[in-house]
């Protein structure tokens, strides 16, 4: 097995913790909050694009589609299911009826859409039906002359297609629609992977490319929240994409600059990503449920940042043992269809 990428393990640790953390109720007021939100799934888009192989028969393809995303969607699904089941009836007091217990299978059929007939059962996991799409559109666009010209134009079209969605809001919370927004960072991240770009480690350059890029990237996400406030709705959406480019751009040089820092429990978070987004929704429950109880709090709660902070730490610890669990024995939990020992 080829060694791994040590900077991209500590990139999609920090991700998969971020996820976590902007899944405990905050206040949308918070500036952080928001911003963490807009911006973290950039990083699984970009390094999806990034470590795509070169080229491959169609067959080996989707068996590793199969394995890494399919699979996994729908074990996931089916794990969280009975947990829906059961917030069901402790939110409503009462056995719900056919039609009711199948809005969140039409909704992961939907790929985690929801309308009037159907709702997500395992939101976080929307990614994964579009990253395989990505996937596939590239393995298609490979097998003409016009790659790039093909690529290129297709996120063109959808930043157009993401914007109009944007403004007159005519198909919310529809997986496409997450793809469009995302895939300039697929594609990114795709040419600087064949081309072995970003492979370099150099300390002065990339503290200060971590350091601009993530200034950068907060001061114009401030000024997209202004423009959002002010109603200038079309500015609002186009600084949507310097403000994840920039975060992007700075995570990544931030955590080239811990490249020599190795440490297995962040390579062991990086493999177990699945695990964690498939599973960290019914541990925020359970971990909001508890510290309720336990600290008598009769309303919602909202965490303040150095509160959700040591809860995330919580649940990904829990989480933690599930990831060496599938590693040794299952797999399946990890997108793998075997056992394979890392370096």
């Amino acid at each position: 097995m080829k060694e791994r990428i040590n900077w991209i393990d500590w990139a999609k640790a920090l991700a998969v913790a971020s996820v976590v953390f902007c899944h405990l109720p905050q206040s949308q007021e918070w500036f952080y909050y928001r911003y963490l939100q807009a911006v973290t799934i950039v990083i699984f888009i970009f390094l999806s694009g990034y470590l795509k192989k070169d080229r491959g028969s169609d067959k080996e393809n989707w068996k590793k589609y199969w394995h890494g995303l399919i699979v996994p969607y729908i074990l996931y699904n089916a794990i969280v299911y009975p947990y829906w089941l059961a917030k069901f009836y402790l939110q409503h007091g009462n056995i719900l009826d056919l039609l009711q217990a199948l809005r969140p299978i039409f909704g992961a059929i939907l790929l985690q859409h929801e309308n009037a007939f159907c709702e997500p059962l395992n939101g976080p996991l929307w990614y994964l039906p579009a990253i395989l799409i990505m996937h596939v559109t590239v393995d298609l666009c490979r097998k003409t002359r016009y790659q790039h010209q093909i690529l290129i134009t297709l996120c063109i079209i959808s930043f157009f297609v993401y914007a109009a969605n944007k403004y007159w809001y005519f198909a919310p919370n529809l997986t496409p629609m997450g793809l469009m927004r995302n895939l300039p960072y697929y594609y990114m991240g795709y040419v600087m992977g064949q081309q072995g770009l970003f492979r370099t480690t150099r300390m002065k350059r990339d503290l200060t490319g971590c350091i601009l890029c993530l200034g950068a990237s907060l001061l114009l996400f401030a000024w997209h929240l202004d423009a959002f406030f002010d109603g200038q709705h079309l500015l609002h959406i186009i600084l949507f994409y310097p403000v994840n480019i920039g975060f992007l751009f700075g995570v990544m040089y931030g955590c080239k600059l811990v490249e020599r820092c190795r440490s297995s429990i962040v390579t062991n978070l990086s493999i177990g990503t699945l695990v964690i987004i498939g599973l960290h929704i019914v541990a925020v429950t359970i971990a909001n449920y508890a510290i309720g109880y336990l600290f008598d709090i009769k309303e919602g709660i909202c965490y303040q940042w150095y509160e959700a902070l040591p809860v995330t730490l919580v649940i990904v610890s829990l989480l933690y043992p599930i990831i060496l669990f599938a590693k040794k024995h299952c797999p399946v939990l990890i997108g793998r269809n075997r056992v394979q020992i890392s370096k």
